[in-house]
């Protein structure tokens, strides 16, 4: 059974819902704006931070992906809204609303996969460095037009960046403003696996939703120094620890449970 919330306001246009599948313990976290190719409005941005720290609560969801509705990852921020909110000292409030929200993945206990396919142009491209892995259709098309805009790519987004393809790439996307492909990105680190077809990535999703969470979990804390000893030792006294060892022994898949 897949459980969808969607919450739309009237008076401005985009949404971020989730759909969490129970069966297969993956949620997905739809970025919704299809008419301007899912480009995220402020509204949109808070509401992407406030789906994340829902499904951060949730046992029933073990993987959390983020994907664009109608073939789209994101083409970045609703430039019509920057007149607004991206004037003179008004850039650093936007930039400080938009990097609350991409915060969020890094603090989640389980896996946050960016699910790219078509346009993930600019603050696209933010959000799933944002996430733990990119997973990519190979057509999928990267860019960072910032240069061409003449406006500044927000520094948290930039260090993301950075983390994932080092300074000369990093720079080098920004000061071409050249478009890649998924198999492209994936060469310099951009992009974590490129999948022939959509229904290849959920696959992948899929499977990692059957392995232990707790050991991802605390891998996932363990790298961003985010873990005691006290954690690590947890794990082995977990019945999902003992449920693997049992498995191996009689050589067939675990059933996790996440206990």
């Amino acid at each position: 059974m897949i459980e969808s919330q969607k919450v739309n306001s009237p008076d401005v246009p985009g949404s971020v819902f989730a759909e969490v599948d129970a069966g297969t313990k993956v949620a997905t976290v739809w970025i919704d704006n299809p008419e301007r190719l899912n480009a995220m409005s402020i509204q949109m941005w808070e509401r992407l931070a406030e789906v994340l720290r829902g499904l951060a609560e949730d046992s029933r969801v073990w993987v959390v992906t983020i994907r664009g509705t109608d073939g789209n990852f994101c083409a970045g921020a609703d430039l019509g809204e920057f007149g607004e909110h991206r004037q003179g000292a008004d850039t650093l409030t936007y930039d400080e609303r938009t990097e609350a929200a991409l915060r969020v993945p890094l603090q989640m206990p389980m896996p946050v996969v960016a699910f790219v396919e078509g346009y993930c142009l600019g603050g696209g491209v933010s959000i799933a460095v944002a996430c733990d892995f990119i997973y990519a259709v190979n057509d999928a098309k990267f860019q960072i037009p910032v240069a061409k805009v003449g406006t500044a790519y927000p520094e948290g987004a930039l260090n993301r960046l950075r983390a994932r393809v080092g300074y000369a790439n990093a720079l080098e996307l920004i000061a071409t403003a050249r478009r890649i492909d998924a198999i492209a990105a994936a060469k310099i680190g951009l992009v974590t696996q490129s999948f022939p077809a959509s229904e290849d990535v959920l696959v992948q999703l899929r499977r990692i939703a059957t392995l232990a969470p707790r050991s991802i979990a605390a891998a996932k804390a363990s790298l961003d120094g985010r873990i005691s000893q006290d954690e690590r030792l947890a794990i082995f006294s977990s019945q999902d620890y003992q449920e693997g060892l049992r498995a191996f022994a009689e050589r067939r898949n675990p059933r996790f449970t996440g206990v």
